[in-house]
C-alpha cells in the first residue's frame, strides 16, 4: 500500500508544477478529513519516499536538490513540533509525506493593451504535504502550496517556504 500511496503522490505533484519577502503570489489549500482529531495524534514519521523534483528540458521530472528537500522537511519538522508533535522512527501515529517540485521553463500567456498575446517566462514551484493514519492508511490532511518561482538569495527563499508550510499545517 505505502508503494501506491508514492506513486500517487508523485503524480499529484506532476499536475501541479505547471511553481521582508513578497509571500502574496503563493496560493495554499488544505483539506481536512472530517473524522479526524488531529489533536489526539502526537508522533509521527516520515515516509522516505518524500522529496524534491524539478522539471527537465524535455517535461519530465528528475530528481530535485537534495539540500532543498533536507530544508523542506526541517521546516515541517519545527513546524509539527511546535505543535506538540514528536518524531519517531519506528510506531508513529501518523505519516508525514511531502513532495516539493519546481517547473523552471513554465510560460504564462497575457494580453497587451491591443489584446495581442504575450508569452513569458513564469517559473513556478508547488509543495504538497500529505499527513497519513500510520494504523489505517487514511488521508488526515492534504494540503497544497504553489507559487512563483524566484530568483531569490537562500534565505529569502527559506522564509518563502516556512509561509508556506506554515500555512499547511495552520491547523494541525
Amino acid at each position: 500500500m505505502k508503494q501506491k500511496l508514492v506513486y500517487l503522490l508523485w503524480f499529484v505533484v506532476a499536475g501541479l508544477i505547471t511553481g521582508c519577502v513578497s509571500t502574496n503570489d503563493i496560493d495554499v489549500e488544505s483539506v481536512t478529513n472530517e473524522k479526524a482529531n488531529l489533536k489526539a495524534y502526537k508522533n509521527y514519521q516520515f515516509l522516505e519516499e518524500s522529496g524534491f523534483v524539478e522539471s527537465d528540458k524535455r517535461g519530465g521530472l528528475k530528481e530535485g536538490s537534495e539540500k532543498t528537500a533536507a530544508l523542506i522537511e526541517e521546516i515541517i519538522n519545527a513546524r509539527l513540533q511546535e505543535r506538540g508533535k514528536t518524531p519517531v522512527a519506528q510506531n508513529p501515529d501518523f505519516y508525514v509525506v511531502y513532495i516539493g517540485g519546481t517547473d523552471k521553463d513554465a510560460v504564462k500567456v497575457k494580453l497587451d493593451e491591443n489584446g495581442k498575446k504575450i508569452v513569458e517566462s513564469a517559473p513556478e514551484a508547488a509543495l504538497l504535504i500529505m499527513l497519513i493514519d500510520a494504523h489505517t492508511g487514511s488521508v488526515l490532511r492534504l494540503s497544497t502550496a504553489e507559487g512563483e518561482l524566484k530568483s531569490l538569495p537562500a534565505q529569502q527563499q527559506k522564509e518563502r517556504i516556512e509561509y508556506a508550510v506554515k500555512k499547511m499545517l495552520k491547523e494541525i
